[in-house]
């Protein structure tokens, strides 16, 4: 895992850096091969911002979130994030389901025995 973090408008911390380290490594579980991570973060009016933007094996996703405290938006980006890999995940596992293997429809059976 290759993972950034960007300061903007506030000083760089190990603390949260080591926080995004340790939250980046429960996306990892969702790929197989390289994924590459970058975290940005600023201090905004509104409050603290977080955005990430991770990109690996065909796949790639945006999560962002400003709040009044850092840890709650670089938890609800991880949400974020992992909603929309599980939902990427369910859709090719019903495709998956579906089109596999191939059932005979009712239409293929009376097709085939016409045609014999």
């Amino acid at each position: 895992m290759e993972l950034t973090v960007a300061f903007k408008q506030m000083g760089p911390s190990d603390a949260i850096k080591f926080y995004v380290r340790e939250k980046s490594e429960r996306l990892e579980s969702y790929f197989k091969g390289k994924i590459t991570v970058k975290w940005n973060f600023a201090v905004m009016k509104e409050g603290h911002s977080a955005h990430c933007h991770l990109v690996g094996d065909h796949m790639d996703y945006f999560g962002e979130e400003v709040s009044e405290d850092l840890h709650i938006s670089i938890d609800r980006v991880v949400e974020k994030i992992e909603r929309q890999l599980r939902k990427h995940k369910e859709i090719v596992r019903d495709h998956l389901h579906k089109h596999g293997h191939r059932t005979p429809t009712p239409s293929d059976e009376s097709g085939s025995s016409a045609a014999g």
